[in-house]
């Protein structure tokens, strides 16, 4: 009986210290993974990403985002499509630069500017361009990804850039959408707030006016493609060309102008890579 009692003790105590080591334990950065490239090229940038689609360079916007910025500006890269491997926050894109390892997109895109020396806007545009840049990433971002995961098709494209078995889909596709669908459901919400269609539509709406009107002559910022060309293009793009959805009849409909914008940056990034 006392040793039962003893080592009923002993657990409840260890469980108390764990907790309590892990609540007063700091957080801690996680280490950078091992380089993969080891025979690199100097100034090459490897851009780890998704595997491409026939029709969209990629379904993914951050990964396209960092593509196209290379494209724009003429930066030396190799695309390596990858379904395992992650960066250091467990997230797709990262990069390899001269052996160092990079991740998050817009990390990546401050990395990219500094060494490549990518010239900024005159005339406060800069500053334009990163609050358009930031409001398209960190709230419309989120607006889409609720209409682009509600349907089924995002699912069925996941399902086979992951390469599974076309034979077992009717089996596992219900999975993948029950567990990606809640997952991206919760992270729009902890991001922006729970809403219901016709107010995500509002929403919508307001934020592509702002992109409309921000825009000032062939692309956003004058005839030349800039970076906040690179992150509205790509997530216009990859919720457009994969598959239709309500943002394609909002743009078709109501934006016809944005969508114009968009087959411009197209025709000038991937005027080959990709049809429709």
């Amino acid at each position: 009986m006392f040793d039962c009692c003893f080592l009923l003790f002993a657990v409840i105590f260890g469980a108390i210290f764990l907790y309590l080591k892990d609540l007063f334990t700091p957080p801690r950065i996680k280490e950078k993974p091992e380089i993969q490239k080891k025979d690199y090229k100097k100034d090459t940038v490897y851009l780890y990403q998704y595997k491409r689609l026939k029709n969209c360079p990629n379904l993914s916007p951050f990964c396209m985002k960092i593509e196209v910025l290379c494209r724009i500006y003429n930066i030396p890269h190799e695309i390596v499509e990858c379904t395992t491997m992650r960066s250091r926050n467990g997230l797709l894109p990262f990069i390899e630069l001269n052996g160092q390892h990079y991740s998050d997109s817009d990390l990546i895109e401050m990395r990219l500017k500094s060494h490549f020396k990518i010239p900024t806007l005159p005339d406060g545009l800069e500053t334009q361009s990163v609050a358009l840049s930031k409001m398209t990433f960190f709230h419309l971002f989120h607006i889409i990804y609720r209409y682009k995961t509600s349907e089924h098709k995002f699912y069925e494209t996941i399902y086979q850039l992951l390469d599974m078995p076309s034979t077992l889909s009717f089996l596992i596709l219900p999975f993948v959408k029950a567990s990606v669908g809640k997952r991206f459901n919760a992270r729009s919400v902890g991001a922006i707030g729970d809403f219901e269609w016709s107010e995500l539509d509002e929403f919508l709406h307001k934020d592509l006016e702002v992109i409309q009107n921000t825009m000032r002559g062939k692309f956003l910022f004058g005839d030349k493609l800039t970076a906040a060309d690179a992150t509205v293009f790509s997530l216009l793009a990859t919720v457009y060309y994969p598959f239709h959805t309500h943002i394609s009849d909002v743009l078709e409909k109501d934006f016809p102008k944005i969508l114009e914008y968009v087959e411009r940056v197209r025709k000038e990034v991937y005027p080959n890579d990709f049809t429709l």
